[in-house]
């Protein structure tokens, strides 16, 4: 199953992604790990039951803090 994808989060900004993705490597790693917490975000809450709930929360609340952490990055940057 796949998660968002940052091009889907940041449509207007794919290019700019790419190239500090090539360039700085822990931003690559920031973004490694929003597709791959966004994939088991959607893998958890396909899953039925209360037990679920609480990790998807978890989970959501981190994605939220990796896709501030692009956009500071990007803003940083000159990219957004």
């Amino acid at each position: 199953m796949k998660g968002i994808a940052l091009d889907i989060l940041f449509p207007n900004h794919q290019a700019a992604i790419a190239d500090l993705r090539r360039a700085d490597t822990v931003f690559d790693e920031i973004c490694q790990d929003y597709q791959l917490l966004s994939d088991e975000y959607l893998s958890v809450n396909t899953e039925p039951g209360s037990q679920s709930f609480p990790i998807a929360c978890d989970i959501r609340e981190s994605l939220d803090g990796l896709r501030d952490e692009i956009a500071r990055s990007l803003l940083r940057a000159g990219k957004m």
